[in-house]
């Protein structure tokens, strides 16, 4: 790093910064004048105004940090060197580019391509050139520390000194250490179905919001952000992602999970029993049936729908008549539905409702010979009956004969009465009567049915159940609200099952989708898939692309090799380590009763080594409250988490947390809380998984204690590093 050249560099700095303080003055003169001078609705002013702020608010982060890197690069079909300055939000000023944005095109050269002959993909078609230089810059608070010519994003000093950099709870923005294998995936059209299989610590999640961000901004002119969603795994999850997103200029996307996704499609009040009880079956090899696998199946979708063909045709199993008088004949409006054009995206309500007013206009054209026949029909019965009789019937006649006149509108509404039905009555209708649709012959259907119909009465319902509630909703009165989403990304997928991935292509059948998740991470096993290549076939007829991060950024090599132990205990691969060197993994074996003592130490040790984020993880919820209530008999007061917690607040830097809710996240130091064999134990596949979790939610530092015998899978990693 020449002086020379750093001192120019330090000059376009201020001069960036000081066109940067210019448009920051005239754009909070410019909102100041908005509230007094804008005419027009006041929606259009919070639209207007929010804009503004937004973009005040990037410009004041631009002032701490107005780009990471520049590249030199003249096009084959150019005469003079563009120095490009690449920033996480661009900037402009008299229509002319001060500084980049990480999405446009041309910044893909940065990430992807190294020094010389190169090219990118533009929306006029390839440009083709050459790059001189490529150079990533350190600056804090307005000030440039140094500057590193680099080749390639990867391995270099800047992303080795991010990587190294303490953990303080939340997600953080990327754009400036991006690597080629990310960008490839954020880059992606928005045309493209991706399944992406990715390691412990491949910047998973990160890429996720990343892409969304790099559609938001090459999109911004066919698609508005409401159109994109986001469905995460947990509460926990959904609040841990929010903080990065207004930092990648990104306001307005959803955030769901699965749960409140499938609520607010089936539209109706109901309660979704926490999956937290079975959870903790399963860890525990209690669950003692595959009631909840079969329901995740595509065999119980299917069982489902010869219910609904049989229930539907079972709505014209009668003429129209009144009274005994037949209007219409049961094949003539079961043609006439037929013949009603299917393309209503399966959506039956609106088939029926077209039905009915076809058979209107059909009862309107023969009208008069109706009304004949309605006579002649009427005066045998009246001739029939005795004078005290006859002022009553003669009254319900007229009433029937006003019907008729309305062409039978509100009988046809009546008939067509079951097609109206809300999904929660259907659902139970059908497991009421399931066994004569098991096709399968499924063997526990008793139990399905009698621990279904349990919840039913209470209106609970399980995380299993609301695929098929969606599903019945789809067919009877698909809730269109959704059809207008255009991309989804779905983090931590490896943990739905098959009718989940079925029923959110069917819902969403608009969009396409980002898929992230790591098999070895997959803890929800007695519902889950085991392999992407038949979420591909579900959801995109094998036509989605499988891509896969095997790199491991978040730990060390030292974490990772433990990690990787478990992986190959239970048949899954070995990850690419980013080499990133670290302490050793510290076992600890001792006695239970001083556990809790242990870990308030080594918590005071990784405090004064500067961690601000550290976690003590145990395998179940119940675990973690122990260790908790043990901690603070010994004096340590610390949040244990929950559900609903909001882990980006300081006071979960230093916390207790389960293995299912720590999944997605990281911490600088980890202490996993007693992995003996009786707790996790190596014959289980799905304690193995859960371990992974554990070791791999470690940036730094990783102490794993145990009481009685170390778990068998890390006893063989000792042995092996200990060369016994």
């Amino acid at each position: 790093m020449e002086k020379q050249e750093l001192e120019k560099e330090r000059e376009k700095l201020a001069k960036t910064l000081k066109i940067i303080e210019e448009i920051l003055l005239n754009e909070r003169s410019d909102l100041n004048e908005l509230y007094d001078e804008h005419i027009g609705n006041r929606e259009d002013l919070w639209r207007i105004a929010e804009s503004k702020k937004i973009h005040i608010k990037n410009l004041e982060a631009s002032l701490y940090n107005p780009y990471f890197a520049r590249i030199d690069f003249i096009p084959d079909d150019a005469e003079e060197i563009s120095s490009i300055y690449i920033g996480k939000n661009g900037i402009m000023k008299d229509d002319k580019v001060v500084v980049t944005d990480w999405r446009a095109p041309i910044s893909s050269l940065y990430y992807d391509a190294e020094v010389g002959n190169c090219s990118y993909e533009a929306p006029e078609g390839i440009i083709n050139g050459n790059m001189s230089l490529k150079r990533q810059y350190e600056i804090e608070k307005g000030k440039l520390n140094e500057y590193f010519d680099v080749d390639l994003v990867s391995n270099d000093a800047l992303l080795q000194k991010y990587l190294n950099g303490n953990n303080d709870a939340r997600l953080k923005s990327i754009v400036s250490t991006i690597q080629k294998e990310q960008n490839d995936v954020i880059r992606k059209s928005m045309a493209d179905n991706l399944i992406i299989q990715g390691v412990a610590g491949s910047g998973k999640t990160t890429v996720a919001l990343h892409r969304i961000a790099y559609l938001v901004y090459n999109y911004i002119k066919s698609i508005k952000q409401n159109q994109y969603l986001i469905i995460g795994p947990n509460p926990v999850f959904i609040k841990y992602i929010k903080s990065v997103l207004p930092e990648l200029d990104v306001s307005n996307v959803e955030q769901l999970t699965f749960e409140e996704f499938a609520k607010r499609y089936i539209n109706q009040a109901i309660e979704i029993n926490s999956a937290e009880k079975k959870v903790n079956l399963s860890i525990s090899r209690k669950l003692v049936n595959n009631v909840d696998k079969f329901k995740s199946s595509l065999k119980y979708k299917n069982m489902i729908e010869k219910f609904l063909n049989i229930y539907l045709e079972s709505i014209f199993s009668s003429d129209l008549k009144i009274d005994d008088f037949v209007v219409l004949k049961r094949q003539e409006i079961k043609n006439v539905y037929e013949m009603t054009n299917k393309n209503y995206n399966n959506d039956f309500k609106s088939r029926i409702e077209i039905t009915i007013a076809r058979l209107c206009s059909i009862i309107e054209d023969k009208k008069d010979e109706l009304i004949s026949k309605f006579i002649d029909y009427n005066f045998e019965i009246v001739k029939n009956i005795s004078n005290e009789n006859k002022d009553e019937i003669r009254s319900k006649i007229q009433k029937n004969r006003t019907e008729l006149d309305k062409n039978c509108k509100n009988l046809l509404k009546k008939y067509f009465s079951k097609a109206f039905i809300e999904p929660t009555k259907l659902y139970k209708l059908f497991i009421s009567s399931i066994n004569d649709y098991n096709i399968y012959n499924y063997d526990k259907i008793d139990i399905l049915k009698k621990e279904t119909l349990d919840n039913i009465r209470k209106n609970k319902y399980e995380f299993e159940d609301l695929s098929a509630l969606m599903y019945i909703k789809s067919i009877i009165s698909p809730n269109k609200d959704y059809l207008n989403i255009r991309h989804v990304v779905l983090d931590e997928a490896q943990d739905f099952g098959e009718f989940n991935f079925f029923i959110l292509k069917k819902v969403l059948s608009s969009s396409t989708f980002s898929i992230f998740g790591d098999l070895a991470q997959s803890i929800y096993d007695y519902r889950s898939v085991d392999n992407w290549e038949k979420v591909n076939e579900i959801m995109f007829n094998n036509t989605g692309k499988i891509m896969s991060f095997n790199k491991s950024y978040r730990t060390t090599r030292e974490i990772m090799s433990v990690a990787d132990e478990v992986a190959n205990s239970i048949g899954l691969a070995s990850s690419e380590m980013v080499i990133r060197k670290g302490k050793p993994v510290n076992f600890t074996h001792i006695e239970e009763d001083n556990i809790p003592k242990y870990i308030i130490e080594k918590i005071k040790e990784f405090k004064d080594k500067g961690y601000k984020s550290i976690a003590i993880i145990s395998k179940t919820n119940l675990l973690s409250s122990y260790i908790n209530d043990d901690l603070n008999d010994n004096g340590l007061i610390i949040p244990n988490v929950t559900i609903n917690d909001d882990m980006s607040e300081d006071k979960f830097n230093i916390c207790t947390i389960s293995n299912q809710l720590a999944k997605g996240l990281e911490f600088d130091a980890v202490i996993i809380n007693n992995a003996n064999e009786k707790i996790y134990s190596s014959n289980s596949q799905l304690d193995m998984k859960l371990l992974y979790v554990a070791i791999t939610r470690a940036l730094h530092e990783l102490d794993i204690v145990y009481s009685d015998k170390l778990t068998n899978t890390l006893e063989k990693h000792l042995k092996k590093d200990r060369n016994i």
